[in-house]
């Protein structure tokens, strides 16, 4: 049984597995901060990837460096940046280590193919009604205290769908 995962690797992104029988979509685990910021719930992301299935592939969202301002609107800088590699690397590392398979997916290629269909600039938003329409019975929604759907949890079921499409599934 093929397995396919896809990893938003943002703190508030997501991790998703599809397979032929079942599909899974996690939260990103993080350790919450009263104040300041969240951190990678590091042994809790191990923990899950480890689980995973001996014939599984990881396609693992590559962050793309933005610049400052774009359009009039601060997108990006050296902080950012910085994030962006530092998340990318941590599961590249974290993979690595642990022999799993994984492929460098930029969100422009997956996002051209998975949101065919859908209208509007907001790829976030976007992204959220590709990923319901494709997995209609998966609930986006981090916990059930949420109103509001996951664009992180989205992104992650759409990289894995991806993916999949890609391994000829």
């Amino acid at each position: 049984m093929k397995v396919t995962c896809g990893i938003d690797p943002g703190k508030l992104g997501a991790l998703a597995w599809i397979s032929d029988v079942a599909v899974q979509v996690i939260p990103m685990p993080v350790i919450r901060a009263a104040k300041g910021r969240h951190e990678y719930d590091l042994p809790a992301i191990v923990s899950l990837l480890k689980r995973s299935h001996v014939s599984t592939t990881v396609y693992l969202e590559r962050g793309q460096p933005l610049p400052r301002i774009l359009r009039g609107k601060p997108m990006g800088g050296a902080s950012a940046n910085y994030h962006r590699g530092y998340s990318r690397g941590l599961f590249e590392g974290i993979l690595t280590a642990l022999g799993i398979p994984y492929v460098l997916v930029s969100p422009r290629s997956w996002q051209k193919e998975m949101l065919q269909g859908t209208s509007g600039k907001d790829t976030k938003q976007r992204s959220v009604i590709a990923a319901q329409r494709l997995f209609p019975g998966v609930s986006l929604l981090p916990t059930e205290r949420f109103r509001k759907a996951s664009d992180g949890m989205a992104d992650s079921l759409l990289i894995a769908e991806h993916g999949r499409r890609a391994r000829g599934g």
